[in-house]
């Protein structure tokens, strides 16, 4: 072979060895001796390979500790590290496409931004199409495009009520069809859009109403100022009224006066979907509905008249219904005041009263239930003035609870309804041989948990309502107790197959005392270094199904360093490499450094840390125990707004947070922060560190 062939040949091997293939030299169109002058007749012996190869026997010597790489010995007895850059795929389309780095393994990719370079389009990453999204420029999401694109004839991006797709409104000095001209002449209001057009609805029934072109002309008290329309009806003989507008997927607020323009003259105003009016008894007269709508669009008005009804005569707990007979009762809370305050209820609720009286003790079960579903809420109490210590407090739909075993005497309930619409109820009052309330219905008579991890099943069936949780709802719920016989870490799990709720306390019926509560499917709470005593779980859940519940006790407790004035970087507490668990509150503490990432920007009061790794390490940071909606994020050489590498805001139990990271040599800033912008409070960090 001559020389130029064997520095070919070398150039090639070299060539070939790159790509992770072997040159062997065992060359079948050079088997024998070259008869070049170049070389002089000499063999060509030796295999030549390139510095840094790596000779090998079996595959097992041949790992770069690269995870991207498929390691192989080759057939010359060379090892090859063939990049492998599908294997980096982590599934996400949104963060741009892994790369394999011979040397430093997987690396991240350009995020895919979607820019198409079109100001007419809004580019968005759609991770469950994993595909862009182009839509067309709406920033006032009116459903028409802004006019300077193709397409568009929004002619004010920016105001949702001037679009092509809108009718000219009158005097509002506005060109709100976009047709480049202000109040043209024939431009003109729907029918029933002012005091001087209303829709006479007299004869009652169905009617179709739109607001498109209305201008908003007329104040309404339980509505700002939106497009309104008008309709009346005359009253020849006293009479009881029911006025309902419903749009299609918008509010609707309803005022009814005596003068159509004059606010003063309002007799009732009410909003929702749908808004309804109701009046027990009307006098003769000519009356005005001011009908004004959320959104543009058409609303179906019903208007029902009939017979005066007499007003409720149990409104005041001095004059109430007495229901000792028991049985069913009918009720109403049109035109009924708010006069009392329930411990389960809401504010502005009309309520009504009832009374009876038992000569033993008895079992009463009592329910609520208003004929449009909506939810009630009941209390029983000693006298008039208990309502806010009643002896049983229910709301739902319907309302019921038991009374078990309760002493002869005379006893008062209030009915409530919603604060926001009148509804007709019936009231069902039953009593019974008095029986033991169920096990772990109260706190007398709560249920004790081993501390040994053991799974117990419950069911929320035959229980009740009767304590508050701050992280629950008026959910029915059954009671545990545990006893702690030294200093502990204590973890509650409870599984109900769906949304659940746990409250830990040393004092049952006082959640003042609670020391955790949190929510979670399934719901999981671990409270560190928890003093020897006894201590009540209330559990809750949002469907009545069985559930299991545990709790599990380990001593030594772990107690957490106490840390402040780690405001930001350069004042950051050290982590140990090993990691730690650290206590602190941020309620005081400024808003240093924000995310982009996650927690709607992460804009709240911070804690920051700071770790620093000698080898490459697997790292979880946890705030779990911690008082409000935390979010974590990691930072490295930008410590500052928007320079995370990691974010997280609800990874960890309840709305805690947890970042689990494998991250290289190096220092890195660990914060803890809180949803957007005004969470903080009371946090733990836990940082464990897995070389």
């Amino acid at each position: 072979m001559t020389l130029l062939g064997k520095t070919a040949r070398a150039l090639l091997c070299l060539g070939v060895l790159a790509l992770g293939i072997g040159c062997d030299g065992n060359d079948p169109m050079d088997a024998g001796t070259d008869g070049g002058g170049m070389d002089g007749g000499t063999g060509d012996g030796a295999t030549m390979f390139p510095d840094g190869t790596v000779f090998c026997t079996m595959d097992s010597e041949c790992d770069d500790h690269v995870d991207c790489t498929r390691d192989s010995c080759g057939p010359t007895g060379t090892c090859r590290n063939v990049v492998d850059p599908p294997s980096c795929d982590d599934g996400i389309f949104c963060n741009g496409v892994e790369q394999c780095d011979p040397i430093e393994g997987c690396v991240p990719g350009e995020r895919e931004t979607c820019n198409d370079d079109n100001v007419c389009t809004i580019d968005r990453c759609n991770e469950e199409t994993k595909s862009c999204d182009r839509m067309p420029r709406d920033q006032d999401e009116d459903g028409d495009a802004d006019w300077f694109c193709e397409g568009g004839t929004d002619c004010n991006d920016g105001d949702p009520s001037v679009s092509g797709l809108v009718n000219e409104v009158c005097d509002d000095f506005l060109d709100n069809d976009c047709d480049e001209m202000v109040d043209e002449s024939d431009c003109g209001r729907p029918r029933y859009d002012v005091c001087d057009d209303p829709l006479d609805i007299t004869g009652g029934g169905f009617f179709t109403l739109d607001t498109d072109g209305a201008s908003p002309d007329y104040a309404l008290s339980c509505r700002g100022t939106t497009r309104d329309l008008v309709a009346t009806f005359t009253l020849s003989e006293r009479s009881s009224v029911r006025i309902e507008g419903e749009g299609d997927f918008f509010t609707v607020a309803l005022s009814l006066r005596t003068e159509c323009e004059n606010r003063d003259s309002e007799i009732a105003c009410e909003t929702g979907f749908p808004g309804v009016i109701r009046r027990r008894a009307l006098e003769p007269g000519t009356y005005f509905v001011l009908v004004a709508a959320s959104s543009t669009g058409e609303i179906g008005l019903t208007a029902e008249f009939g017979p005066p009804l007499d007003p409720a005569t149990n409104d005041l707990c001095d004059a109430p219904i007495d229901v000792s007979a028991g049985g069913r009762f009918m009720g109403s809370t049109v035109e009924v005041d708010d006069d009392v305050a329930t411990t389960c209820g809401f504010s502005a609720s009309p309520d009504l009263f009832y009374t009876f009286t038992t000569t033993e003790e008895r079992d009463v079960t009592i329910s609520a239930l208003s004929a449009t579903d909506e939810s009630m809420t009941w209390a029983l109490a000693d006298s008039c003035t208990g309502f806010t210590a009643a002896r049983r407090c229910a709301y739902s739909s319907p309302a019921t609870g038991t009374i078990h075993q309760l002493p002869a005497g005379t006893y008062y309930l209030v009915v409530e309804g919603p604060s926001y619409r009148d509804v007709d109820f019936t009231l069902d009052v039953a009593f019974a041989s008095p029986s033991p309330p169920p096990l772990g219905d109260l706190c007398s008579n709560a249920i004790a948990l081993p501390t040994d991890g053991t799974r117990v099943v419950g069911s929320l069936l035959d229980k009740q309502d009767d304590l508050e949780v701050s992280c629950g709802f008026r959910y029915r719920d059954a009671v545990y107790s545990f006893t702690l016989a030294a200093d502990s870490d204590v973890t509650v799990t409870m599984d109900s197959g769906g949304f659940s709720n746990i409250s830990t306390r040393p004092t049952c019926d006082d959640s003042a005392t609670q020391i955790r509560c949190t929510s979670g499917a399934p719901a999981r709470q671990r409270i560190r270094n928890l003093a020897a005593g006894t201590y009540y779980v209330i559990a809750e859940a949002s469907s009545a199904t069985g559930f299991n519940i545990s709790v599990e006790a380990t001593t030594p407790p772990t107690v957490a360093t106490e840390v402040t004035g780690n405001e930001n970087c350069t004042s950051a507490f050290p982590v140990p490499a090993t990691g730690g668990l650290f206590h602190g509150d941020t309620t005081a503490m400024l808003p240093d450094i924000g995310g982009t990432i996650c927690g709607s920007g992460a804009a709240s009061n911070d804690a920051v840390f700071q770790l620093t790794l000698a080898t490459r390490s697997r790292v979880v940071a946890s705030t779990e125990g911690s008082t409000f909606d935390t979010v974590l994020h990691v930072h490295q050489t930008m410590c500052a707004d928007g320079g995370e590498l990691y974010c997280d805001d609800d990874g960890g139990e309840g709305a805690t947070s947890l970042v689990d990271q494998m991250l290289d040599p190096g220092t890195y800033f660990i914060v803890v922060d809180g949803f957007g912008s005004t969470s903080a409070g009371e946090y733990f960090l836990e940082v464990t560190v897995t070389p």
